[in-house]
């Protein structure tokens, strides 16, 4: 009788993963099977297999897929080639930040944990964690103005310069957990406290670095609400797909060139995770000196 409730619980729980799989997968499938029709095909059967595969709507959209961006008070065209250096350096820029900064914080409160500063700086991680931080994007804009630096990538750079987050416990837990051994014998050979960090500590997460990195990487190009907010002058892809998805004013305002904009922008994040879905799938994990 317990085999037979286990064999029904396992079976229930399939069908609720099945479902929820296909639930995510459908609308990926949805948006391929549109991007190679015809806009009369899509209106007659949009759920259906395409009539005729169009393929050439990729090479409309990479041609046709422009913004309207104001450069110092002009009105500006910018393509999709604009677009992706643009995208190239918000996304690596704000990673790297993202992920450095937390990186390093957690470091020193980690080394130092009997200084009020660090029991500080931990306690306002989970304090901004639990409590959220609504309502603060004039003030934000407000002060890069004043400050001179907005719709800049120095300036949305500096905002990504935080440490707070899940991923400073990440790199906090993963410090706590090295043998001390690695920084004492260090100390023993004379080197500083930058010495120790920049060539022992920081190496040995690199592993934890790379993937989180990796995971802001996706995270930023996915994002279309800074650039919209902080770089007017300098739209990224995902702002591109936002316009072109809002204002119907332009060349491919079509459901099946639109879907066709989402493949192409979505095919170099497909490769990247082919490329490390283990890192991005796998566990954080590090190691240390045994004893």
């Amino acid at each position: 009788m317990k085999k037979r409730n286990l064999s029904l619980l396992n079976v229930s729980l399939f069908l609720v993963l099945l479902i929820y799989t296909i639930s995510l997968i459908w609308p990926l499938i949805w948006a391929i099977m549109t991007s190679v029709k015809e806009q009369y095909d899509f209106l007659y059967s949009p759920l259906g297999l395409p009539k005729e595969f169009i393929f050439k709507n990729f090479s409309t959209v990479l041609d046709k897929f422009e913004v309207n961006a104001i450069v110092d008070g002009i009105q500006v065209k910018q393509g999709i080639g604009d677009m992706l250096v643009n995208t190239l350096l918000y996304v690596v820029g704000g990673a790297f930040v993202a992920t450095f900064v937390p990186c390093v914080t957690a470091y020193a409160t980690a080394k130092f944990p009997q200084k009020k500063m660090s029991g500080i700086i931990y306690a306002t991680v989970i304090v901004t964690m639990i409590i959220p931080i609504v309502g603060s994007y004039p003030a934000e804009i407000t002060m890069l103005k004043n400050l001179g630096i907005y719709d800049t990538l120095l300036g949305v750079w500096i905002q990504k310069a935080n440490f707070l987050g899940m991923y400073f416990l990440v790199f906090h837990a993963a410090f706590k957990g090295m043998a001390k051994e690695y920084s004492e014998a260090a100390e023993i050979d004379g080197a500083n406290e930058f010495t120790i960090m920049t060539r022992i500590m920081l190496p040995l997460v690199k592993n934890t670095f790379f993937t989180i990195f990796l995971i802001k990487f996706v995270e930023f190009w996915n994002d279309y609400q800074v650039p919209l907010l902080y770089l007017p002058s300098r739209p990224t892809l995902s702002f591109g797909l936002y316009y072109v998805s809002n204002y119907t004013g332009n060349t491919i305002s079509t459901v099946p060139l639109r879907m066709a904009g989402c493949i192409i922008i979505l095919l170099p994040i497909l490769a990247l995770f082919v490329a490390f879905k283990e890192k991005l799938m796998g566990n954080i994990t590090m190691g240390g000196v045994k004893g």
